[in-house]
């Protein structure tokens, strides 16, 4: 079966050329193909348009079945567009471990751009066992690297801790006001 979307995308060797940015819903769609080799491609090049491509990517993200959402995490993650934080976040308290964990890593690349919204949803969601987990294993990654500040330092101790269901939401809405007051 020839796919008029793939045999466009097999001529593109490089990402400064032109890209099909009006394909990107049949990009998208090519993602849930029985073929690893179309997705995969699909993958490649939706990874390649970059940020016009991460509207429509979490626009798709929020209603997508497991595969079709791992497939788009890990596009995020290559793209590294801070605008995909907050969802990526909110994929951090999903079912499937495969799921988070690709979120997590997704946030990592973010790097610091990750902490404001993952912050707020410890604040918000501090019940889920499986956010704090990722958080916690977030986290844990920045503070190796010396990435975060005494107030992300102490919500990662409160990850540790023995309720964290108790500490967390707390050292998370200190370290929030504690970012905002250093913008300023």
């Amino acid at each position: 079966m020839d796919n008029p979307v793939i045999s466009q995308i097999n001529k593109i060797t490089d990402c400064t050329e032109d890209l099909p940015y009006k394909d990107i819903p049949s990009l998208i769609k090519q993602l849930s193909d029985t073929d690893g080799f179309v997705r995969m491609q699909a993958r490649e090049v939706l990874t390649c348009i970059g940020a016009p491509a991460v509207t429509e990517l979490i626009h798709t993200l929020s209603s997508a079945i497991s595969q079709l959402r791992w497939q788009i995490i890990k596009i995020l993650d290559g793209i590294q567009d801070p605008a995909a934080a907050r969802v990526l976040v909110e994929q951090l308290k999903d079912d499937n471990a495969g799921i988070r964990w690709a979120a997590s890593d997704a946030l990592i690349a973010l790097r610091r751009d990750a902490i404001p919204p993952l912050l707020e949803t410890l604040m918000r969601d501090f019940d889920s066992i499986w956010l704090r987990q990722a958080a916690h294993h977030i986290l844990h990654v920045f503070k190796d690297a010396g990435k975060l500040n005494e107030a992300e330092e102490k919500v990662f101790e409160a990850l540790e801790d023995v309720e964290p269901a108790m500490a967390v939401p707390w050292a998370a809405e200190k370290a929030l006001e504690s970012l905002r007051h250093n913008k300023r």
